[in-house]
């Protein structure tokens, strides 16, 4: 008779213990034919998002939820046949859920041009043709081999950009920029408080901006590299090394009381280097 009883309260505690547990990550994973330039926007919160560029006229979808209380939405347009464009968003549907993560993991024709705007989460991009616009508030942005245009905000977040090829604007606030063998003839880059490095050539004709506000700023030049400098910053130091020489410009600009700057041409000045800082300190290089 005991033997019974313990059985039958043994029954009653297992259901509610799997009433109790807490529900585990939602998977997505979804194919869905594409032309072979389609455009493709993504709206998320948090966590890590990773499009990487194929040969394929097909986009395959990984998404990975923290709960299944978060909903991945997957719209395409036309609704059959080859989608010219395609929308993934995010929904939270608890607003008192814990972690509201959810990790993307994109492969996208190599024409393909992005919009993606993650606030709390890292951008990954990697070996695109098209476009790419790219927000986030407090992740790193990290970028390798896009040859379209490429406009990339953060706030807070750091931003790495490897071998562009198309025109780029990159804006942060307290994140650093880093830019490594650009192949842009255009290109703009300002933060606030964060460190910016170029390294790399600069291409004839080419319009280089640089801007910062308390950071310091490093560019490695090769030595064969063309370009004509302007730098300048108020409160910090402009430091060219002995191994990269300049020609003085015959009339240089108005400098403030104080401030430093150069003024010059290296080799036959064929790109416009711009570089501006407050306080930050401003060295370039020779790139060995």
């Amino acid at each position: 008779m005991k033997r019974f009883r313990l059985s039958r309260v043994w029954l009653l505690i297992v259901p509610l213990a799997f009433l109790g547990a807490t529900p585990g990550p939602s998977r997505v994973e979804k194919t869905v034919d594409t032309t072979a330039d389609p455009l493709i926007s993504l709206s998320n919160l948090k966590g890590h998002v990773t499009v990487k560029g194929w040969e394929k006229s097909q986009v395959h979808l990984v998404s990975v939820s923290a709960s299944p209380r978060i909903e991945v939405d997957v719209e395409q347009f036309p609704p059959s046949g080859r989608a010219a464009k395609m929308h993934f968003a995010t929904h939270i549907l608890d607003p008192q859920l814990g972690d509201k993560s959810t990790d993307y993991s994109l492969d996208v024709p190599l024409g393909s041009s992005l919009q993606i705007r993650n606030p709390e989460g890292s951008v990954q991009i990697q070996t695109l043709q098209g476009e790419a616009s790219l927000d986030s508030v407090g992740g790193t942005i990290s970028v390798s081999d896009v040859a379209g245009h490429l406009a990339i905000r953060s706030i807070g977040g750091d931003i790495e950009m490897v071998r562009p090829s198309g025109r780029v604007e990159a804006d942060s606030v307290n994140g650093s920029v880093r830019i490594v063998s650009a192949s842009s003839s255009r290109l703009r880059v300002s933060t606030t408080s964060g460190k910016i490095f170029y390294e790399g050539d600069f291409l004839p004709g080419g319009v280089y901006e640089l801007k910062d506000y308390n950071g310091d700023m490093e560019i490695l030049a090769l030595a064969s590299a063309s370009f004509e400098v302007n730098a300048s910053t108020v409160r910090g130091k402009v430091i060219a090394d002995p191994d990269i020489s300049f020609k003085p410009k015959r009339h240089p600009a108005f400098r403030p009381p104080g401030s430093s700057s150069l003024f010059g041409t290296h080799n036959t000045g064929s790109a416009n280097l711009d570089l501006t800082s407050f306080s930050g300190t401003i060295r370039i290089r020779r790139l060995p």
